[in-house]
């Protein structure tokens, strides 16, 4: 269970959603986070609005669930739950908006028998569909396993401030005071290490380039997702377009849509390509011998902190290639064609239809240069190499059987990719034959 907690604002209008807002009240919970809402506010002299903004101001994510009523108007002329919803928008609050499908049955006490607010309610709809974190439930709890699956996965892309326990926690002082005590360790452990150089001139001098100096990084998460593809009918075909398509080219492309759960592999494979591509870096060890004797069976392991993906040519391929999705014409776009089309181009419309297809074209260098070197690199241990690289999920293994003094041994590349954002410290051990003692040292990594 992770130990950060967050603060789930829950927005909606009240009569009509009270055993929807209680059910996801209660999911919320279920996930191990806090719940706020409208239930959580005490009577008092102060102003509705500002107690509201206040509870909004201090949570780290809202969700908005959307009936068929528009609710209570505030003195401004929009309702509450709109009002919410903006004031969340403004303030850069990750918004999550649950919209009850239009064309599910509702008694008369949960839809609006105002027509202006009812004009109103389709205008807020259409603002929240344009919200990138948007899906449609029918039934409560249909609607709670959305936000179930939902929350997690925008928890983990976009982290909050959240909360943690007391206990879990240091004050700014002793964090400053850990960090520059931290520096003077390393400084200290640095100094002891050239001075043992100089001291023991008849023993190797391994000195690792990978490294340099502390590393800044930018994590921007991809947030463009494929959309799940419905079905259509012949129903849903306009009347002037229903000459052009037959209940055969229905059946073709319902056929041949691809399926919910192949929509989430190929956006979960998409966020990683895009992750790979905007935010990893790449990185080309290099172990010198700088003493006056001979080193052998070298190790030098590199951990980074969990929030660091490390790829060698054994995994990187999976990230490299922008995934592929295949999507059929709709017959609906077919029909418009056709119809556009003057009738003795007709033969060469049916031969377009036949020649549809996607295609994607790989055209970016950096990319293509990678792709390159992963096809001509055999990874793993070799018993006839001297030197070679393992890379576990988090970390880097650097082996080589010996190393004359004055030499150098470069690597195959390895490429580091953010999963997330955070602060840490990457520890980097060397050991030979030659050896006592290994030598440690860090260097900070910093993901924001």
């Amino acid at each position: 269970m992770d130990e950060k907690k967050y603060q789930v604002f829950v927005s909606s209008t009240y009569e009509d959603l009270f055993l929807a807002r209680k059910k996801i009240i209660e999911t919320v919970l279920s996930l191990y986070h806090f719940p706020v809402g409208m239930e959580m506010f005490s009577a008092d002299d102060s102003d509705q609005w500002d107690i509201i903004k206040g509870m909004i101001d201090g949570t780290d994510y809202y969700v908005v669930i959307i009936g068929h009523k528009y609710g209570s108007i505030a003195p401004s002329g929009v309702s509450y739950t709109e009002m919410e919803y903006d004031y969340a928008k403004s303030l850069g609050v990750p918004v999550l908006a649950f919209i009850r499908n239009r064309n599910v049955g509702t008694t008369p006490s949960e839809r609006e028998s105002d027509s202006l607010k009812n004009e109103r309610l389709e205008k807020f709809v259409e603002k929240a569909k344009s919200n990138k974190m948007c899906d449609f439930w029918d039934s409560i709890d249909d609607l709670a396993t959305k936000v179930a699956i939902a929350l997690p996965k925008i928890m983990m892309r976009k982290p909050q401030t959240g909360w943690v326990r007391g206990n879990q926690s240091i004050s700014k002082e002793i964090s400053e005071e850990l960090a520059e005590l931290s520096l003077e360790n390393r400084n200290l452990r640095e100094r002891v290490r050239d001075f043992e150089s100089q001291t023991q001139g008849d023993k190797p001098i391994l000195n690792v380039s990978v490294i340099e100096s502390n590393i800044q990084m930018k994590f921007t998460p991809f947030e463009c997702q494929q959309e799940y593809i419905k079905k259509i009918t012949l129903e849903d075909i306009p009347s002037d377009l229903s000459i052009y398509v037959t209940q055969e080219m229905i059946d073709g492309y319902n056929k041949n849509i691809p399926s919910d759960n192949e929509v989430d592999k190929y956006n979960h494979k998409l966020f990683r390509y895009s992750n790979y591509t905007h935010n990893s870096l790449e990185l080309n060890p290099v172990i010198v011998n700088s003493g006056r004797r001979l080193a052998t069976d070298i190790y030098v392991e590199i951990e980074f902190p969990e929030f660091i993906t490390v790829l060698d040519s054994s995994n990187e391929s999976e990230y490299i290639i922008e995934p592929e999705l295949k999507l059929p014409v709709s017959p609906l776009i077919k029909a418009r064609e056709k119809k556009d089309l003057p009738a003795i181009f007709a033969p060469i419309g049916n031969l377009i239809d036949g020649l549809r297809d996607y295609q994607h074209v790989f055209n970016d260098d950096i990319l293509l240069g990678r792709l390159n070197r992963i096809s001509s690199v055999s990874p793993g241990f070799s018993p006839n190499r001297n030197s070679w690289v393992n890379c576990e999920e988090h970390s880097i293994t650097l082996r080589a059987k010996k190393l004359l003094q004055s030499l150098k041994i470069d690597f195959d590349s390895v490429v580091i990719v953010p999963t997330g954002t955070g602060s840490g410290l990457i520890k980097v051990k060397i050991i030979c034959e030659e050896f006592v003692e290994p030598i440690y040292y860090t260097r900070e990594i910093t993901v924001s």
